[in-house]
């Protein structure tokens, strides 16, 4: 399927980008690697009117640690990049396992971290061509007045699939955002609505020019599993990130993060509370598995089993917390 027609800007500075962006008559929406975007413009979910490239900004295309700050990332830098650059493999290794395992090795070649974690979010009665449109009631992402999954439901429940936020998240990753006002740092978790129809709060005219994982972090031990049915390309169905601080054996700080459940990626509430000064044991991993699987309730909206995911969920948290363990 072609995509629609549109106007290409190519800028080489984030000044210009954001100019471009501010003017109204352009109708302009970010393209990162366009590895979602374009597909969603092909299936004519979303036709801007022109489209803002990053990819000739190299400021955002750097990765720089900072002895005492932490890791900084650009929003530009490619998931291939991320999955192999020494400085990542060295600082943040669960970063770049997390990174191998989005899609495919051609798909990671142009995807950008930033354009996964501000990825929209999907639903099978969503993600689907135009004529397939016309043939059911327009839901409530494609504007309509129903939810075909909760037939009650008020609001949107479509699911964010991101792989990198919910690990970025449990790491208190922070993102730099640039607009004509000037720029500001916020925590990455803050950038997420819950609202399935508009997942991000905010960011019209806006850049994330790249996010900072802070040092105190970096030394935590760190993991993500996903669950698909496909060992690759799939999004995932149900995700589970955790970073862990151990001091003499007990549990100094734990932090907890589901993606694939839900419309936005979350912390696990009470998760650090519950293993706050207890060692790390079977005992722990199960009562952890069990908050985890408590938090998540997924729906009937993707490809997967909601029961299935829910199971995978607290699976995925034990067999984490069983790695650290070795």
């Amino acid at each position: 399927m072609n995509l629609p027609r549109f106007i290409y800007h190519s800028p080489s500075s984030l000044k210009e980008c954001i100019a471009t962006l501010a003017d109204k008559k352009n109708s302009a929406q970010v393209l990162a690697g366009g590895s979602d975007l374009l597909v969603r413009m092909k299936l004519r979910l979303e036709a801007p009117g022109s489209l803002v490239s990053l990819a000739d900004i190299p400021t955002l295309k750097d990765i720089v640690y900072r002895p005492g700050k932490g890791l900084t990332i650009g929003a530009g830098v490619t998931l291939s990049l991320l999955a192999s650059d020494a400085v990542i493999r060295e600082r943040c290794p669960a970063l770049a396992d997390a990174a191998g395992l989005v899609a495919t090795n051609q798909i990671r070649t142009v995807a950008t971290i930033g354009g996964n974690i501000l990825q929209n979010t999907r639903c099978r009665y969503y993600n689907r061509s135009p004529l397939w449109g016309m043939a059911v009631s327009p839901c409530f992402k494609r504007n309509g007045g129903l939810c075909h999954v909760v037939p009650r439901g008020k609001r949107c429940f479509a699911v964010y699939q991101g792989d990198l936020a919910p690990l970025l998240i449990a790491l208190n990753a922070s993102v730099k955002i640039v607009s004509k006002k000037g720029a500001e740092e916020a925590p990455l978790e803050s950038l997420y609505s819950g609202d399935g129809k508009s997942p991000f709060n905010n960011l019209a005219g806006k850049v994330v020019e790249g996010l900072t994982i802070p040092e105190g972090s970096l030394n935590m031990l760190s993991a993500y599993r996903k669950y698909r049915l496909r060992g690759g390309i799939d999004f995932p169905l149900a995700g589970v990130a955790v970073a862990l601080k151990l001091d003499n054996g007990l549990v100094q700080d734990l932090r907890l993060c589901l993606t694939g459940v839900a419309s936005r990626p979350f912390t696990v509430q009470g998760a650090g509370d519950a293993a706050k000064g207890k060692p790390l044991g079977r005992e722990l991993a199960r009562e952890e598995g069990k908050l985890a699987y408590a938090a998540a309730h997924p729906l009937a909206n993707l490809e997967g089993d909601p029961a299935a995911r829910r199971s995978m969920i607290r699976i995925m948290t034990e067999d984490i917390l069983a790695s650290f363990m070795v």
